[in-house]
């Protein structure tokens, strides 16, 4: 189903403006995806020439393992994750917006700290679910 079909046009507005006021805070973050669990594209922000659809299809991917391996591990419902590389890192965070479930996620490289940018991933989900 077309993202336009479950979320409000105001929500997706919001959503693409605050990750674009993300990406030009200068911490670091080069790709701002929100998609739904799906994997199709919401709203993004991207430096250079990422691929947004290509990023949501793999966000839905790893918060999906992550969601069953907290679930197997009697851990509850699984909030986000953070996958560390030698380059950077992605924070991948879950939450409920409009009754429908979505993914965000942040690609921030080796200048970006992990607590700031998880920050700005909480702030994001708080923020939609405020408006």
């Amino acid at each position: 189903m077309n993202p336009e079909e479950l979320l409000s046009a105001l929500s997706i507005n919001l959503a693409n403006r605050r990750a674009q006021e993300i990406l030009e805070a200068g911490m670091g973050v080069q790709a701002v995806v929100l998609a739904t669990v799906d994997g199709f594209p919401v709203a993004s922000s991207l430096a250079g020439n990422g691929d947004a659809g290509r990023i949501a299809a793999l966000a839905s991917s790893i918060a999906s393992i992550g969601s069953v391996a907290t679930q197997e591990a009697g851990l509850g419902r699984c909030i986000n994750l953070v996958l560390n590389t030698d380059q950077g890192f992605a924070v991948v965070r879950q939450f409920v917006l409009e009754r429908v479930e979505l993914v965000l996620i942040l690609v921030a490289d080796g200048s970006s700290l992990l607590a700031q940018v998880m920050y700005q991933a909480n702030q994001f989900a708080k923020g939609m679910a405020q408006s």
